[in-house]
C-alpha cells in the first residue's frame, strides 16, 4: 500500500510545476504516420520525456524541423517510470533535489537528452549480437552528446523446444563510460523522421 501511494504521489510531483501535461493516447508499436514529435503526444508513456525535451529546447530534433537532423534520428526513449525514478533518487543531503521536471536546470535536460539520440534511423536489425555472458558485441555509436553507447541484440532459446537462438529476441543499450545498462522493452516504433525504442521501466532515466 506504501509502494502505491509512493508512487501516485511521484507522479503527481513529476508535473506539479508544469501547466499542462495532458496529451492524446494513440499507437504505441509499428509505424505511426507523422514525426517522432507526433508519435510521443499520440502516447501517454512519453509525457515525461516531453516535458524534459521542451525545457532542453531540443524540440526541432524531434519534430524534424532542425535542419541538422534531415536523416533522422533514432531514440531511446525514456518513459514517464524512468523520469520518476530520476526524480525520486536524486538526492542531496537526504532529500530529493528535484521536485519536478521544471527543477532540474536546462542545461542538465539538454545532457540528458541527447545522451539517448543517435543520428539517422536506425532499426534494431542494424545492430550487431552481444556476445553472450559478456558486456561485448553489438555496434558502438555515437550520441547527439558524444557518449560512446554499445547498442546490441540478443538471442534466447525457443521457450517450447529449448532450441538455443530460436526465442524471442531482445534488445539493449549500455553506456561504455558509465557502465549503464538498459533493456529496451518495445523496439521499432517508426515514425516519419526517426525511430522509436522504449527503455524498460527498470531502467532509472540518467546521464549516460
Amino acid at each position: 500500500m506504501k509502494k502505491i501511494i509512493a508512487l501516485i504521489l511521484g507522479a503527481f510531483a513529476l508535473y506539479s510545476c508544469v501547466d499542462d501535461n495532458y496529451h492524446d493516447s494513440g499507437l504505441a508499436n509499428g509505424r505511426y504516420d507523422g514525426t517522432v514529435w507526433e508519435y510521443m503526444h499520440s502516447n501517454h508513456e512519453w509525457d515525461s520525456a516531453i516535458v524534459v525535451i521542451e525545457r532542453a529546447g531540443l524540440v526541432g530534433i524531434f519534430d524534424g524541423s532542425d535542419p541538422a537532423y534531415k536523416d533522422g534520428i533514432t531514440f531511446f526513449g525514456f518513459t514517464n517510470f524512468t523520469v520518476w525514478q530520476f526524480l525520486a533518487y536524486t538526492k542531496q543531503g537526504g532529500q530529493r533535489k528535484y521536485q519536478c521536471i521544471a527543477d532540474i536546470p536546462v542545461e542538465l535536460c539538454r545532457q540528458m537528452v541527447l545522451d539517448y539520440v543517435i543520428p539517422r534511423k536506425n532499426m534494431k536489425a542494424s545492430f550487431g549480437y552481444e556476445i553472450r555472458g559478456t558486456l561485448t558485441g553489438g555496434t558502438e555509436v555515437e550520441t547527439l552528446s558524444g557518449k560512446t553507447l554499445r547498442v546490441y541484440r540478443t538471442q534466447t532459446p525457443d521457450p517450447n523446444t529449448g532450441e538455443p537462438d530460436k526465442g524471442p529476441e531482445g534488445m539493449g543499450i549500455h553506456a561504455v563510460n558509465s557502465g549503464h545498462v538498459a533493456a529496451v522493452a518495445s523496439a521499432d516504433n517508426e515514425a516519419d523522421n526517426g525511430v522509436v525504442h522504449a527503455l524498460a521501466y527498470t531502467f532509472q532515466w540518467t546521464e549516460l
